[in-house]
């Protein structure tokens, strides 16, 4: 199969399940109501678009993940195709977890649903890149074991961190919901500037002098 191909089927998958997220969101009838209903309306749905706020951040983190990594796979082979349609998968059943999490936002089965859906997420994404890193006829000439040490070092954090809001929904829900945060800002704002990214530019500038 072409990689193009399979990148623009899972780009597909992505805005698809990032889409979906909205459906969740109903709009509330606000004709002719006062001021103090259309703010209890308002608060009533904030649990509704929280979840979809940290849900879309959550896909968009997923789908960043998912480009580098195939960035550095110069072809794609039935193996590794298989291994993303079932990521693929996880991604399209986010906006599950996600619509329950908005409607019980504080119930341990509702986060541990959560939770646990993108541990699997994270899981398949590790057991990809290791797949690409140690396929010779998948991965690109140009990486290094610093790259899958990187990576797994992120993995594991953000693994650890699922965990950890698992956990901790036993104890409170505002406590879980806090793991949940740091697992998204630790991927937004650390695995971002990590050996990866630095390693794509370089197969990036490769690249594009041979061609």
């Amino acid at each position: 199969m072409n990689k193009n191909r399979l990148e623009a089927f899972s780009d597909g998958v992505f805005a698809i399940a990032i889409t979906l997220l909205i459906l969740n969101v109903k709009v509330p009838d606000s004709q002719n109501i006062s001021n103090e209903q259309l703010n209890h309306i308002l608060k009533a749905a904030t649990p509704k678009l929280l979840s979809f706020g940290f849900s879309f951040l959550v896909i968009g983190v997923f789908w960043v993940a998912h480009h580098r990594i195939f960035s550095f796979a110069k072809v794609v082979d039935t193996p590794l195709v298989w291994l993303n349609i079932v990521y693929l998968m996880f991604i399209a059943l986010i906006p599950f977890p996600a619509s329950i999490l908005a409607d019980n936002f504080f119930l341990t089965t509702t986060i541990l649903l959560y939770t646990g859906t993108l541990f699997v997420i994270s899981v398949l994404n590790f057991v990809i890149l290791q797949y690409i890193l140690n396929s010779d006829d998948v991965k690109h000439e140009a990486l290094t074991k610093e790259v899958y040490q990187s990576a797994r070092k992120a993995t594991i954090i953000g693994q650890i961190l699922y965990m950890l809001s698992a956990a901790s929904c036993f104890v409170s829900a505002y406590l879980s919901l806090f793991f949940l945060s740091c697992a998204l800002f630790f991927y937004i704002f650390i695995s971002g500037k990590n050996t990866m990214s630095k390693q794509l530019i370089s197969v990036a500038k490769e690249e594009s002098e041979s061609d």
